[in-house]
C-alpha cells in the first residue's frame, strides 16, 4: 500500500513537474529576452512596485487555500465560508495596495512607481477569487487539470511579454505578461472546478481553519518582508540601477529553485497531511523527496556559481556582468535553501501554523540584520552578508525548529544533508579545477562543465548505499 501511494504521488509529481518545467522554460526565456531588451533601471522600477505587490499577493487569501488542502474533512458550507472571507480580504488588500501607491513613489523618489503599483492592485483583485477553487483542485488531486492550466497560461504570457518588450521597450511589457497569466489562470481554474460559491456556514472548524490560515499568512508576511527588505534598502539608498542588477541576480537564482519545489510541494503537502499518523512512511516520503530535489538542483546551482561571469556575459550581455558576484554569493545560500525551504512542508502538513509563524519571525530578524550590515558595501555586500548569516544562524535555527516535534527530527535532517554536502564539495573542487584550466568558457564548455558537475555529484552520492537504493526505487515507482 505504501509503494502504491508513493507511486501515485510520484506520477502526480511528474505531471505537475512537466507543467513546472514548461513554466521554467517560458519564464527563463522571458527573463533572458526582456533583460536584453530592457535596462537595469526598468527592472529596478518593476522591483520597487513588486515588493509591495507580492507581499499583498501572499497574504490576500489569509492562508485559506492551504487550510483547505491540509484539512482531513471539510464540508461545503465551510468551503463557502472560507471563499467569501478570501474574497473580502482580497478586496481590502487591493484597495490598500492602490492607496499606498503615492507613498511608494515618494519613498523611492520615483514617480513611475505610482501608476505601476495601482495597476498591480487590480491584479490582486482579479486573483483573489481563485484561491479556494484552486485549493479544491489541489486537494482532490486534479493535477492534470492544473498542469494544463499552467502550461497554457505560461505560453501565452511568454508571447505577450516578448511582444510587449519588442513594442514598448518598457517595464510595462512585464506587467502585461503578468496580467495575462493571472487572467488566463483564473478562467482556467473556474472552468476546471465544479465548485460554485453558495451560502456560508461558519462553525468552530471554520474558525480553526481561519486561525491556521492566519498563522500561515503571518509567516508569509514576515518571511516576505525579510526576503524583500534588501530590495527596499538597495532601492532607497543605492538607486534603481543597483536594484536592477541585484533583482535580476536574485530572480535568476530563485526562479528555478521555486519552480523545482513547486510541483513536489503541491503534491506532497496534501499527501503528507494524510499520512502523518504513520511516522515511518511520513519520514521516508519526506527525506526521499528532498534527496531527489537536492540531486536535481545542487549540481546545477554549483555550476552557475562557478561560471557566473561567463554565464551573465553570454546570456544577458556585457551590461549585466556586474550582477555576477551578487549571483555567486546568493547561489552559495541557495545550495542549502534547496533543502531548508522544504521544511515548510513539515509545518504545513502537521498543522503547526503557530510554530511556523514564530520561526518566520525569528528568521526575519536575522535576515534583515544581515541586510543592514552588508549595505555599506553595496549590493554585493548585502548578498554576502545574507549568505554568511544563513550558514551561521539561519540553518541551525530552521533545522532545530523543524525537528522539535513530528516524525522528522533534527537528527534526521542532519543525516539527510551530510551525503549531499560531501557531494557538493567534491563537485565544486573538480569543477573549479576544470574551469581554471579552460582558456575560454563558451556555450560548448558550459555544457561540458554542467555535465561534469552532475557526474561528479552523482558519483559521490552513489557511494552511499541508501542513496543508490533511493534512485533505483524512485525509477521503479515512476515507471510502475
Amino acid at each position: 500500500m505504501e509503494n502504491n501511494s508513493k507511486s501515485r504521488a510520484a506520477k502526480n509529481i511528474v505531471v505537475t513537474g512537466i507543467a513546472q518545467v514548461w513554466r521554467l522554460i517560458t519564464g527563463f526565456a522571458l527573463t533572458i529576452i526582456s533583460t536584453r531588451l530592457l535596462t537595469p533601471a526598468d527592472f529596478g522600477i518593476l522591483a520597487m512596485a513588486a515588493t509591495a505587490t507580492a507581499l499583498v499577493a501572499l497574504v490576500k487569501d489569509l492562508g485559506i487555500g492551504q487550510a483547505i488542502i491540509q484539512r482531513e474533512r471539510i464540508t461545503q458550507g465551510q468551503i463557502n465560508s472560507l471563499f467569501w472571507v478570501s474574497v473580502v480580504a482580497s478586496v481590502i488588500f487591493a484597495v490598500l495596495l492602490g492607496a499606498s501607491a503615492p507613498l511608494l513613489a515618494i519613498f523611492y523618489a520615483e514617480p513611475r512607481v505610482e501608476l505601476l503599483t495601482i495597476a498591480f492592485s487590480v491584479l490582486v483583485l482579479i486573483g483573489g477569487p481563485q484561491a479556494v477553487p484552486a485549493a479544491i483542485l489541489n486537494r482532490d488531486s486534479h493535477f492534470n487539470k492544473l498542469a494544463i492550466i499552467d502550461i497554457v497560461s505560461a505560453t501565452i504570457a511568454l508571447a505577450v511579454g516578448v511582444a510587449g518588450a519588442l513594442i514598448w521597450r518598457s517595464y510595462w511589457a512585464l506587467f502585461v505578461s503578468a496580467a495575462t497569466a493571472t487572467i488566463i489562470t483564473g478562467v482556467g481554474i473556474w472552468l476546471a472546478t465544479k465548485y460554485r460559491p453558495g451560502a456560508p456556514h461558519f462553525d468552530k472548524d471554520s474558525a480553526q481553519m481561519l486561525r491556521f490560515g492566519s498563522h500561515l499568512s503571518g509567516f508569509n508576511l514576515v518571511n516576505y518582508f525579510s526576503r524583500n527588505f534588501d530590495n527596499i534598502l538597495i532601492g532607497r539608498f543605492l538607486g534603481s540601477d543597483q536594484l536592477g542588477l541585484y533583482d535580476r541576480a536574485y530572480r535568476l537564482l530563485l526562479f528555478p529553485i521555486s519552480q523545482l519545489h513547486g510541483p513536489i510541494g503541491q503534491v506532497l503537502v496534501p499527501f503528507l497531511s494524510r499520512i502523518q499518523g504513520d511516522a515511518r512512511s511520513y519520514r521516508s516520503t519526506y527525506t526521499e523527496a528532498v534527496s531527489l530535489i537536492m540531486i536535481a538542483a545542487q549540481p546545477g546551482i554549483l555550476f552557475a556559481i562557478i561560471c557566473a561571469p561567463q554565464f551573465f556575459e553570454l546570456l544577458l550581455g556585457d551590461k549585466w556582468i556586474p550582477a555576477a558576484p551578487i549571483f555567486q554569493w546568493l547561489g552559495v545560500a541557495g545550495l542549502h535553501q534547496v533543502m531548508s525551504s522544504t521544511t515548510g512542508w513539515l509545518f504545513l502538513s502537521q498543522g503547526r501554523g503557530s510554530e511556523f509563524f514564530k520561526l518566520g519571525t525569528y528568521s526575519a530578524v536575522l535576515t534583515v540584520t544581515s541586510f543592514i550590515i552588508g549595505l555599506p558595501w553595496g549590493a554585493v555586500g548585502v548578498a554576502a552578508s545574507y549568505t554568511i548569516m544563513n550558514y551561521i544562524a539561519l540553518v541551525p535555527l530552521i533545522w532545530i525548529a523543524s525537528g522539535r516535534s513530528g516524525p522528522v527530527s533534527s537528527r534526521d535532517l542532519v543525516k539527510l544533508a551530510i551525503p549531499h554536502a560531501i557531494a557538493t564539495l567534491a563537485s565544486a573542487l573538480i569543477l573549479k579545477i576544470a574551469e581554471y584550466n579552460l582558456h575560454s568558457v563558451g556555450l560548448a564548455q558550459m555544457a561540458a562543465l554542467v555535465t561534469l558537475s552532475y557526474l561528479v555529484y552523482l558519483g559521490v552520492i552513489l557511494a552511499f548505499g541508501a542513496k543508490r537504493e533511493l534512485l533505483w526505487r524512485s525509477r521503479r515507482l515512476i515507471l510502475k
